[in-house]
């Protein structure tokens, strides 16, 4: 889906993957600043995209795939926030990438500006990555006053 034919209504699966050079131990803070016109719906845990669950007959842990089993292994924040206009989560990083995600629903009609996401080590602030801005344009849902 093209981002300028987002309908009023739509929701999206943001994944969030965090990569380090560094074969160390690096605290991140990651904030991910909404669109206008977009509301954070819910923040996905591990267990959504896959669930381990103890097989009582074999004594193993059994891994099955959760309904956000596409974005991969989801890793736990130490902390995580869905606010108002972002979404804010503190998680470590070493020596492999780690994907952090969360579900938003477009709600208000509009062009809006795509902040993009800033990643930054917790103590050393040269240490950050962000990604590119851009724009959205969220069209007014089918049937609502000024849809087609």
């Amino acid at each position: 889906m093209k981002l300028g034919e987002v309908r009023q209504g739509d929701k999206f699966v943001v994944g969030l993957t965090i990569t380090t050079e560094e074969r160390r131990l690096n605290p991140v803070i990651v904030a991910d600043l909404l669109p206008a016109g977009f509301e954070i719906e819910t923040v996905l845990r591990p267990a959504d995209a896959r669930v381990v669950e103890y097989d009582w007959s074999t004594g193993e842990d059994r891994v099955r795939a959760g309904a956000f089993d596409f974005l991969g292994e989801i890793a736990q924040a130490q902390s995580s926030q869905a606010q108002d206009d972002r979404y804010v989560a503190a998680i470590s990083v070493f020596d492999k990438p780690v994907t952090l995600a969360y579900v938003v629903r477009a709600v208000t009609p509009g062009s809006f500006a795509m902040p993009g996401v800033v990643a930054e080590d917790m103590y050393r602030p040269e240490v950050f990555g962000r990604s590119a801005p851009g724009r959205v344009t969220v069209l007014a849902a089918q049937g609502a006053a000024g849809g087609k």
